[in-house]
């Protein structure tokens, strides 16, 4: 699996998640998996895994962090 790939796949749950209007949270791909950004709580259960990898939720975070600068 190439970064490339990781990236793609990132993007893809960005857009599984709505996080596409550039303020409400990003996916950050590693290495080992996932992190997802949030300004907010996500409501209901969030995600465990994507594309079999460990999704990591940072919820609460600022403005800044949320919009990936």
């Amino acid at each position: 699996m190439g970064d490339r790939y990781m990236q793609d796949q990132a993007e893809a749950l960005a857009q599984h998640l709505r996080l596409n209007d550039g303020k409400s949270g990003y996916v950050e791909a590693t290495a080992d998996g996932f992190r997802v950004f949030l300004r907010r709580k996500w409501p209901g259960k969030p995600l465990m895994s994507w594309d079999g990898l460990p999704v990591e939720w940072n919820e609460n975070v600022g403005t800044h962090k949320a919009s990936g600068r």
